[in-house]
């Protein structure tokens, strides 16, 4: 699909109007990235990725988490502490994970189900009967009881991409992948659903004495449900839930609520990435958001065949990214990319401080001078048998980290860094910045490419 025919951007299409005569900027961002699961990378992140001004948080990680609903429990309390307590908009019909979002509410978080099969089943079979009479949106949608497929005509009629210049076949070619009606007909049920919780909002504003009480007592009804959230342990919020019993999850320590409910940061070079596209990773200008809501005029950083030959001069790390992952063609359908910070042999030692102060400025991080914290590094490579005989040698503030635990086994390439006394926690220079320095050098891999750095 194009980028203005997903359903995000359907939404935004649908609701724009009705929202601006309010006075009100409705902004859908289109953030997704195919084929990566909810956390711990996204979820662990959720301020540099999605921005500190949300309203509403979707969820459409079905595919890709599974039945790991560990993920979702995080991500759940991971937007219980973002500074806006987003609505959570919850995509599927997963009993589980509805037993999960009753503990979020119980707790003050808006937790919302949207069932998409259910509105995909209200859709009319395409037969010889009813395709006159069926708008272009829906027909060839369902053939035999079976959306986008069941015959020939909704295989065909799935995509509608026909004259550009784009090679759009690896991604028409699977299966599973949601064609232009897919995207239309979620777009536009999530948009009037909007619409009208909006009109109802305005008709319980329209029975109500606005006065500076009113707004006071609304304002204290957020700050409860915002205590109330953070208040709670995650004993009584997950009751049964036995967090401990996945030792692979959270470094094996799923137990240690700074991963729940701590502040997070992240230098992230993964794209879609609300900082990047500010300028705050890679301390540049912002770039500009098109109407159809992706970004152009970020900083890309280094085409992997077009890297400088020697490191540069302040020694930091290189953003990459492989130039066959980018668009051949001016047809936008894409924006989600996997680039990374790259490490080389023949650089020697490289380091980064972090966060710059950018970050800290964009996303108030304060430089907590006192704290303990945990620092993960993201990358394939960083192994226990690299660090150990040390391929891979790195420091954190002159301090050698000896191992590394993994944040999720299965699903992510996060590793804790550990450092002596076998311990997870890193401790700011006293009287510093709050800033933490990392230095890697690669002794025997040519390259390490890292997506994430994060600090929490």
């Amino acid at each position: 699909n194009f980028y203005n025919q997903t359903y995000t951007w359907m939404i935004e299409d649908t609701v724009k109007d009705a929202f601006n005569m309010v006075g009100i900027k409705f902004h859908a961002k289109n953030y997704a990235m195919g084929g990566t699961p909810s956390g711990p990378e996204i979820s662990l992140c959720m301020e540099t990725t999605f921005g500190n001004d949300i309203d509403i948080l979707s969820w459409d990680y079905a595919n890709s988490d599974g039945d790991n609903y560990d993920l979702y429990r995080l991500w759940g309390n991971r937007a219980g502490i973002h500074p806006t307590i987003p609505t959570l908009f919850r995509l599927g019909n997963d009993p589980t994970r509805s037993s999960i979002d009753d503990d979020f509410q119980r707790f003050g978080l808006s937790a919302i189900q949207f069932d998409v099969d259910y509105i995909r089943s209200l859709v009319p079979d395409t037969s010889w009967e009813t395709v006159d009479d069926l708008p272009p949106e829906v027909r060839y949608y369902k053939c035999a009881g079976q959306v986008e497929g069941g015959s020939v005509l909704c295989k065909e009629n799935k995509w509608d991409t026909e004259g550009t210049t784009c090679d759009l076949s690896e991604y028409q070619t699977k299966e599973e992948n949601r064609g232009w009606k897919d995207h239309k007909l979620i777009g536009r049920v999530i948009g009037v659903f909007l619409v009208d919780t909006l009109l109802s909002a305005l008709a319980d504003l329209e029975e109500t004495l606005l006065e500076v009480s009113t707004i006071r007592n609304i304002s204290v009804s957020q700050d409860k449900d915002r205590y109330a959230f953070q208040s709670s342990s995650l004993k009584e919020m997950h009751e049964g839930a036995n967090l401990g019993k996945n030792t692979k999850f959270l470094g094996g320590h799923a137990k240690y609520s700074p991963f729940w409910r701590s502040s997070s940061f992240c230098h992230s070079a993964l794209l879609p990435n609300h900082a990047r596209f500010t300028g705050a990773v890679t301390l540049s200008m912002r770039s500009y958001r098109h109407d159809h809501g992706y970004f152009v005029g970020y900083d890309e950083g280094y085409a992997v065949d077009a890297l400088p030959e020697t490191k540069p001069k302040d020694g930091q790390f290189l953003l990459a990214y492989l130039p066959e992952t980018r668009q051949n063609c001016s047809d936008v359908y894409r924006a989600d990319y996997k680039d990374f910070f790259l490490v080389r042999k023949q650089d020697g030692w490289v380091k980064v401080a972090l966060p710059n102060h950018l970050e800290m400025k964009q996303f108030r991080i304060m430089g907590d001078k006192r704290g303990a914290h945990v620092i993960a590094l993201c990358a394939e490579g960083v192994s226990v048998v690299a660090i150990k005989l040390k391929k891979i040698e790195v420091k954190v503030d002159g301090a050698d980290v000896v191992d590394v635990r993994t944040l999720n086994d299965e699903l992510s390439q996060c590793r804790l860094l550990v450092g002596e006394h076998d311990s997870f926690l890193w401790i700011a220079k006293p009287g510093g910045t709050g800033q933490f320095e990392l230095e890697i050098k690669l002794n025997e891999p040519e390259e390490l490419r890292i997506t994430t750095i994060l600090i929490i």
